[in-house]
């Protein structure tokens, strides 16, 4: 259906043009191509699906598919028109401690980050009843208990702490992934390798493939930047890595909501699966033509930013604000997930994507304007990082930010960015306390070439 639509022309056109302008800005090693990251974003959730599950837009009406391609490119224009001012706002800002970070060696810090990991995982462990392997191997997954399992809605304080130490465990075996390429040594090197590989079972079993990611892409792209192997390897390596990672993904797809036992508990496993087994979830621009359709129908105006405020807002804890409004409800049952017999009404929520979000906040001409604002800035910090990138603590910020960009596709909320604003914490912790071990280095200057030849001529005329 996609493929008669003037719009969808016209957004894949503009994407292909900014994709070799990031392209171009990464070979002549200027950080504005950065930006790639953005467009490979768009292009995985906006232009992928249409082609890999086609029966599923057969029956959207074209106008909407039109319309909605539309939003796409209205998206990534206000995004390239804005990330220069976004760029040029966020990198001059000021920033202190980050340079004495550089007297801090990556052992030390791999024994701070490994302290973390190591007590959450003692606590998840004993939140399981001392069952290590139950924890490390969740393969119940959404049907049974996890180490950082919840209820939907938490009322008291143990709720949020619980949600608390979730991210700070996923952003903490993020900073470990990258950390691995960074050890002087090979016992440093596999201590830490020993570290991320023991976790990475629990968040593929887990279900939930955002936070696989979160893990596993810092971990992939910092192998493609700091990785020692020829650049054809890694490159063959990372295009295994994406066929693992998407027949993977394909299997928790299908068994998350039930668990694996069954399917590893099987002579045949491969009687389990489907055949016609698909990949999805790619479906954002599903989504922002069923958002278009939601604002269209007038069963709800656009939020003017309510949505947003109350992504932000949900930092607060429900203990603390008991009534704190739930995010997307309303949606999910606009969209037929209602189930009165849920703890929050509905059998799950709906990823709008990064435009339809924009959408259901401030329209359909405003609200891509809005997502791409906010993608800019966004990105500028990632910039910002990346300058900084001296500082080793900086270059793992970047590198997870950089890793959680794909996840924002999905949806621009706190939801997916809970893992980089905890590492940031850890990170701004780590630059106070060597900024006061050290002190801050000095400020250095730029000296002029000295001409010998003039020094000699002057020394002569002096002494004469």
């Amino acid at each position: 259906m996609v493929i008669h639509e003037l719009t969808f022309y016209l957004a894949a056109v503009a994407l292909l043009v900014l994709t070799v302008e990031s392209c171009i800005k990464l070979l002549k090693q200027d950080s504005f191509g950065i930006t790639l990251a953005v467009y490979v974003t768009v292009f995985a959730w906006y232009f992928v699906d249409p082609f890999l599950n086609p029966e599923q837009y057969d029956y959207l009406p074209s106008f909407l598919l039109g319309q909605s391609y539309g939003e796409v490119l209205l998206f990534l224009i206000a995004f390239r028109a804005v990330m220069p001012v976004a760029v040029r706002w966020i990198v001059r800002q000021r920033t202190t401690g980050v340079f004495a970070t550089q007297r801090v060696s990556p052992e030390q810090i791999l024994i701070a980050a490994g302290a973390i990991w190591l007590l959450l995982f003692v606590i998840g462990i004993a939140r399981l009843g001392g069952d290590v392997i139950g924890a490390v191997f969740p393969i119940d997954s959404r049907a049974g208990v996890t180490m950082w399992g919840r209820g939907a809605i938490e009322t008291s304080a143990s709720g949020f702490l619980i949600a608390s130490a979730a991210y700070l465990f996923n952003a903490i075996t993020a900073f470990l992934g990258v950390l691995v390429f960074f050890q002087r040594s090979t016992s440093w090197r596999l201590l830490a390798v020993a570290m991320f590989a023991i976790t990475l079972p629990y968040f593929f079993l887990e279900g939930a493939r955002s936070h696989f990611l979160a893990v596993l892409l810092p971990f992939i792209l910092t192998y493609l930047f700091y990785g020692r192997h020829p650049l054809v390897l890694r490159l063959a390596v990372l295009a295994v890595a994406f066929v693992c990672l998407d027949q993977g993904f394909k299997l928790v797809t299908a068994f998350r909501g039930t668990g694996f036992r069954e399917l590893l508990a099987s002579e045949n496993p491969y009687e389990l699966v489907d055949e016609d087994l698909r990949q999805t979830g790619l479906n954002m621009i599903q989504e922002l033509c069923f958002a278009n359709a939601y604002v269209e129908t007038g069963d709800t105006p656009p939020a003017y930013g309510a949505r947003y405020l109350s992504e932000l807002l949900n930092v607060v804890p429900r203990a603390i604000w008991p009534a704190k409004p739930l995010i997307g409800i309303d949606y999910a049952k606009w969209r037929g997930f209602e189930d009165p017999n849920s703890e929050l009404g509905v059998v799950a929520t709906v990823s709008t994507g990064m435009i339809g979000g924009g959408v259901l906040n401030f329209g359909k001409i405003l609200g891509p304007v809005a997502a791409g604002i906010l993608m800019a800035i966004w990105t500028g910090l990632l910039i910002r990082w990346w300058e900084q990138r001296k500082s080793l603590l900086r270059l793992v910020l970047f590198m997870l930010g950089a890793g959680l960009t794909f996840n924002l596709g999905r949806d621009i909320s706190l939801l997916v960015l809970w893992p980089v604003i905890f590492a940031y914490c850890f990170v701004r912790l780590t630059e106070t306390w060597a900024t006061k071990r050290f002190g801050h280095l000095p400020q250095l200057t730029t000296v002029a070439p000295v001409d010998a030849g003039r020094v000699q001529a002057l020394a002569g005329r002096v002494s004469q």
